[in-house]
């Protein structure tokens, strides 16, 4: 299933909200080529093929992107920073039609099979004190749900900065956040892992050049120290030897988690993976963490726009939010707030 069969002017919003709402003051280029599509009958068509609860600006825009990956030579991947260090600013709209029509079945294949797995390293930002604090130095076993690559799971492996100050952490991978406002969870040290395990519905092999240069893609094109980020991070992910499972259903991911050992504690968390399911599918996977907090401690981490939370807590916006679950009791904390890329960071 795809957009096709939605109403193009609904199309043309998106397309408009995307830019306006989070492209604005982050990626000129990408503000720019966003409100141009908005008004674009052809692109807007061709964009219209991208997966059902897949954010179609992101998947047109990153099928783009990979198709310039394979063709560095072309004229309109000179104006790609991501693609040429010497790069021409602010690419012709006509020049960039051009090139989307020219490819317009190799753009469908990949709206089509691919995914918006996107590895926002620096949510690492409030997973690692969270965590951190939470574990009280002992050793966990950590999930992730919508792992993609699996390079947050990384998140004990990566330097980080808050308001430019270095906190914690020695790497070539810079995790980097403001800080607006609360304070950070207190912590001795930094977590460390028993195992990290990965579940996705397609994991991203690195072994495999196309899947990091889709993963690459999925950067915004101006974006350049996300760019540097992610490239130091898959080659520290394939070094490592990560371990994933694929899985879709919530049935799925219930046996996945339960039959992860029980002498340690064990952390499960997604961030921005919700949106993807309907309102019927959150309430089912919100009550599966309840079935395995009733007999076994965990904390349940969500990182996930207000709108798809039980619980907004009055906010609208990006919410990070904890469930912990001991001995068949539960309780709610909300530990921050924050934006999609995790650039800032206001603690509760």
């Amino acid at each position: 299933m795809d957009y096709r069969d939605i109403e193009p002017q609904r199309l043309k919003d998106w397309f408009k909200t995307f830019a306006e709402n989070e492209c604005k003051g982050v990626s000129p280029m990408y503000f720019a080529l966003s409100n141009k599509i908005s008004e674009d009958d052809e692109l807007i068509t061709l964009a219209s093929y991208c997966k059902s609860r897949q954010p179609m600006p992101n998947l047109f825009l990153a099928s783009v992107q990979y198709l310039l990956f394979k063709e560095p030579s072309s004229e309109l991947a000179h104006y790609y920073p991501s693609i040429h260090s010497q790069y021409k600013e602010d690419p012709p709209f006509a020049l960039f039609k051009e090139f989307c029509l020219k490819r317009r079945d190799q753009i469908i294949e990949l709206e089509q099979s691919r995914l918006v797995q996107t590895n926002s390293l620096n949510r690492c930002a409030y997973l690692m004190p969270i965590f951190s604090s939470y574990s009280r130095g002992e050793e966990v076993i950590l999930v992730d749900i919508g792992t993609s690559a699996g390079l947050t799971l990384n998140m004990d492996r990566y330097a980080y900065f808050y308001d430019d100050v270095h906190t914690f952490g020695r790497s070539d991978v810079k995790i980097q956040s403001e800080e607006r406002g609360g304070k950070m969870p207190a912590f001795d040290q930094m977590v460390s892992f028993r195992s990290k395990l990965g579940i996705d519905q397609n994991p991203l092999d690195l072994s495999d050049q196309n899947n990091v240069d889709w993963l690459r893609a999925l950067v915004w094109a101006d974006r350049l120290p996300r760019h540097e980020k992610i490239s130091a991070a898959i080659s520290l992910a394939q070094k490592e030897n990560l371990q994933f499972e694929k899985a879709s259903t919530i049935p799925e991911f219930e046996r996945i988690i339960e039959s992860q050992d029980d002498d340690a504690p064990l952390l499960v968390f997604h961030t921005h993976v919700l949106y993807q399911f309907s309102k019927g599918e959150r309430v089912e996977f919100t009550n599966m963490m309840e079935r395995i907090g009733s007999h076994r401690d965990l904390l349940y981490l969500a990182a996930e726009h207000s709108s798809v939370l039980q619980n907004d807590h009055g906010m609208d916006g990006v919410l990070v939010e904890s469930t912990e679950f001991k001995k068949g009791t539960k309780s709610i904390r909300l530990h921050a707030q924050t934006n999609g890329h995790a650039n800032w960071i206001k603690w509760n």
